[in-house]
Order: C-alpha cells, then sequence, then structure tokens
C-alpha cells in the first residue's frame, strides 16, 4: 500500500505542476493580450503580439514551476501554445465584438445601447446577422500566423539564452 501512495503522490504533483503551467501561460499571456486587443482595436496586427504573448507565457510557466523537477521546456512549450491558441481567439473575437458594438451603438438608433460584452457573448449570431463570418475566419487566420510567427520568434529568443 505503501508503494501506491507514493505513486498517487507523484501523480498528484505531476497534475499540480502541469496546473502551475497552465497558470503561469494564462497569467504571463494578460499584458500581451491587452497589447493584442488596443492593436487590433486600432486596426494594426502585429507580431510582435505574438512575441510578447508566447514571451509572457513561457517566463511565467518558467516562474510557477521553477522548483518542479519534472517540467521540461517541451511540455512548457506544448501548454503555452494551446494557451496561445486560446487567447488569440479571445482577442481577436473581443477586438470583433468592439468594433460590431461600435456599429450597433452608432447605426442602433436612439436610446439603443449594446455593450461589447453583449456582443461578444452573441457573437456568432450577430457575425452571421451582418454576414462577416468569413471575414472574421480570414482575419483570425491572419492572427494565428502572426501570432505563430511572433511565438517561433520569442521561443527561439529564450532558446539561445
Amino acid at each position: 500500500m505503501d508503494i501506491m501512495d507514493r505513486e498517487a503522490d507523484e501523480e498528484e504533483s505531476a497534475l499540480l505542476i502541469i496546473g502551475k503551467a497552465i497558470l503561469g501561460a494564462l497569467l504571463g499571456a494578460i499584458p500581451a493580450m491587452f497589447l493584442w486587443v488596443v492593436l487590433g482595436k486600432v486596426g494594426y496586427l502585429a507580431a510582435i503580439s505574438g512575441f510578447f504573448m508566447m514571451l509572457g507565457e513561457l517566463v511565467a510557466c518558467d516562474h510557477f514551476t521553477r522548483k518542479s523537477r519534472d517540467m521540461n521546456i517541451q511540455t512548457a512549450v506544448v501548454i503555452c501554445g494551446i494557451v496561445m491558441i486560446i487567447d488569440v481567439y479571445l482577442c481577436e473575437r473581443f477586438v470583433w465584438s468592439w468594433e460590431l458594438c461600435d456599429v450597433l451603438n452608432e447605426y442602433g438608433g436612439d436610446g439603443y445601447s449594446v455593450g461589447i460584452l453583449d456582443c461578444f457573448k452573441n457573437f456568432n449570431d450577430l457575425t452571421a446577422a451582418f454576414e462577416v463570418q468569413e471575414d472574421f475566419t480570414a482575419s483570425l487566420v491572419k492572427s494565428y500566423l502572426f501570432a505563430v510567427l511572433g511565438a517561433v520568434a520569442g521561443v527561439m529568443k529564450l532558446a539561445d539564452k
């Protein structure tokens, strides 16, 4: 029974390490997500956002798992890559929701006001109504390409160190 308890402790510690890595990646991406949304709102898409997103995720992931001997760079890159895929989608959807909100509030009429979060929540219905789903998809693909470009640069920079 003692061996099983030890294996359970090791399994819990592996789950804890992964949890710390995910938390670090999520928190590390927040500044770059703000940058992404601000640049997107003013009409720019830059690989620098992807660079900072991946760099922030990897640095925070490393910080959160520094004392964990079982954490390796390949696992960290995979975790950060998955978090980045989700974050890029959320950022792009938020930028588009903000634009849809502006359009609805400008042309919606008197006394009609829509919030960004309302647009975010009803995003699929709104893009279908405005017939811009394909435009969003094209923009999302372009965002992923820029994010990958920036992420590769970030990983290469950290790999050099």
